[in-house]
């Protein structure tokens, strides 16, 4: 068992609330992670720099505490729920904002698909290499928090 790996352990080794993420089936499964993480990261606008990296420092843990109850026993590696949490995070944000509203809606079009095919099939509908698992859960956990995380802050009221 990989000491990184998100597993039913992490109440008792919190590390592995983050670590989770990091640790990978393979090199093929980490470079797969990078690029779904690098394109919501390069389309970011300026302004959101700051929310992404919160909702990746903070989406982490939060994330893997959601998916404790969907382990069922296994561990849990990879970066493909954060991903799912960037590209509807920064999709939503694009989706707003006028010249980039196209690039955001097929960001979000792309990430809808996606999960509709995986709860249609039950599982990943991407072929992978042998031992590779996937996680559902860890896509639609993380495209939920990545929504919420695209959500503007509420309002300051301002006393005079």
């Amino acid at each position: 068992m990989d000491p990184l790996a998100l597993t039913s352990d992490a109440l008792r080794e919190p590390w592995r609330l983050w670590t989770g993420h990091l640790a990978h089936f393979s090199w093929e499964h980490c470079l797969a992670n990078l690029v779904a993480l690098a394109t919501p990261l390069l389309l970011a606008g300026r302004h959101d720099r700051r929310r992404v990296a919160f909702a990746l420092l903070v989406g982490a843990p939060l994330l893997s505490l959601l998916l404790l109850p969907s382990l069922g026993g296994a561990d849990y590696r990879g970066a493909s729920g954060l991903a799912c949490g960037l590209w509807a995070l920064v999709g939503l944000r694009l989706a707003g904002r006028g010249e980039s509203a196209p690039v955001g809606l097929l960001m979000l079009g792309g990430l809808g698909l996606k999960l509709g095919l995986e709860a249609a099939f039950g599982s990943s509908f991407l072929l992978h290499p042998e031992g590779w698992r996937t996680l559902p859960a860890a896509h639609l956990w993380g495209s939920l928090l990545g929504l919420v995380f695209a959500l503007p802050p509420w309002p300051r009221h301002r006393t005079t």
